[in-house]
């Protein structure tokens, strides 16, 4: 199975950040380490929120909302995103893909885009949308 990685920039109230960032399908939310966050300007929104990562850690973040998120392209004002300290190891394994080492991408943050990970590719693609009656 291939990485499914994508183009993202955030927007915030003191500046913006882009990178290439992993797509994780596991992941719901959109991580974003906490010091990239705090450099580009977040809104907090006094929650947290506590993950579990695929080898059984618990890492505790706080939701916040960025005035700009953009994922190849496809824009997402206010999106929420959860601030967290992204471990080295995690950031290795991100560097030694050749991706950003401050961002996971979630996806929440692609259903409202209307973005899925093709894993065949290693690209996203538009989503069809369509509602039951």
């Amino acid at each position: 199975m291939t990485i499914v990685k994508a183009k993202l920039r955030l927007e915030g109230l003191e500046g913006q950040s882009e990178g290439i960032a992993l797509v994780d399908t596991g992941a719901s939310v959109t991580l974003v380490d906490r010091e990239v966050a705090d450099r580009v300007g977040t809104t907090h929104v006094k929650r947290t929120l506590t993950l579990t990562t695929a080898s059984g850690h618990k890492m505790e973040g706080e939701l916040a909302v960025i005035n700009k998120l953009i994922i190849e392209g496809e824009e997402l004002p206010y999106a929420h995103l959860l601030l967290l300290e992204i471990p080295e190891e995690v950031k290795e394994m991100l560097r030694s893909k050749q991706l950003s080492d401050w961002v996971i991408i979630g996806l929440t943050t692609l259903e409202l885009l209307n973005l899925m990970p093709d894993t065949t590719t290693g690209k996203l693609k538009k989503a069809e949308s369509f509602m039951l009656i």
